[in-house]
């Protein structure tokens, strides 16, 4: 609605994982290079946890950009709440594994999953172990990536420790990283997942955003989107918005988003801290009032009102007396 006053080729702060969004400050920065040097020197697991909001999917997916090169191959489940045996077709399913007898120039559904019926799951593993040999021989190295892995139950994480034996004389044929959120850290110290745990060479805790980096974040946002240099955020709209999100990327798009509508009704090109606050306000069911108890100049006057009420509430009172002698 607003693109077009504010000179958005997009939405700036829209809840999708566009890995072209993504911002790095320098921690996340350092860690997402740590976890691709993991992947190219083939080290184990990788773990990316996180609280509720804080970027890891659009982190998922600005791995699976980054890893979109000829000699790596990816994988992206998204739905661990699987049986052991849906879990492999799930995987084989993304990796594009064809059926077996299948013409390798052929078309190939990858939608259709009827030819994997009946299957057991040593079926499917030696299905995948072949399909992975025949990447490593071409110089192709496969990476999973498993997001809301919190949702994982330890009997399938530890099927999934299990397909990481999957290799040759020479290399590592699968790459696995898991992304969740943080009761996934102390899922994996549970005694039954110490060899998975063992084997993790690479964590990051995904975390929220300082009051700097919540600015950053906006204007990186903003520019990628291709915002008018006319649009701005007064100094105060962005402690502000850090204050009620509390740094978590997902909230700071929702009051961004809803402090550009707000603005766009006005038709100002200056995000101020009215605004921001018209916009909280939207997003928790209530319309911004002219006199509201939850505006923080009111609160500081009504110990002040209260005495001036209540003596004007007694004027009539005394006019009636005077009146009646």
């Amino acid at each position: 609605m607003y693109e077009k006053f504010y000179g958005l080729r997009e939405q700036a702060f829209n809840l999708t994982p566009d890995p072209a969004f993504l911002f790095l400050n320098k921690r996340s920065k350092d860690a997402l290079d740590t976890i691709l040097y993991g992947i190219q020197r083939r080290e184990g697991f990788a773990l990316i946890v996180g609280d509720v909001g804080t970027g890891k999917t659009t982190l998922c997916w600005a791995l699976l950009d980054r890893l979109g090169k000829r000699d790596i191959r990816t994988a992206l489940v998204q739905n661990p709440l699987l049986s052991e045996i849906n879990i492999l077709k799930a995987i084989i399913q993304d990796l594009g594994v064809r059926p077996p007898n299948a013409s390798k120039d052929g078309p190939l559904d990858v939608f259709d999953t009827s030819w994997m019926r009946g299957m057991d799951k040593r079926q499917l593993i030696d299905l995948l172990n072949i399909f992975l040999a025949q990447r490593a021989e071409e110089n192709v190295f496969t990476v999973l990536i498993i997001d809301e892995a919190q949702n994982l139950s330890p009997a399938l994480l530890e099927q999934l420790r299990l397909l990481s034996n999957l290799e040759t004389a020479k290399k590592k044929l699968l790459q696995i990283i898991f992304v969740g959120q943080l009761e996934l850290d102390k899922k994996l110290r549970l005694p039954e997942l110490r060899q998975l745990n063992q084997r993790i060479s690479v964590r990051f805790e995904n975390k929220t955003l300082s009051m700097q980096d919540t600015e950053n974040y906006i204007r990186h946002r903003l520019a990628m989107a291709g915002g008018s240099r006319t649009l701005r955020f007064a100094a105060g709209a962005f402690k502000s918005i850090w204050h009620y999100s509390k740094g978590y990327p997902r909230l700071i798009n929702l009051i961004c988003d809803r402090a550009l509508l707000a603005g766009y009704k006005e038709r100002s090109m200056v995000i101020n801290k009215r605004l921001v606050r018209m916009a909280v306000n939207s997003l928790e069911g209530r319309e911004e009032a002219g006199f509201s108890l939850s505006s923080g100049w009111l609160k500081r006057i009504v110990p002040f009102l209260v005495p001036v009420i209540l003596l004007l509430a007694l004027i009539p009172a005394t006019v009636r007396l005077d009146w009646a002698r």
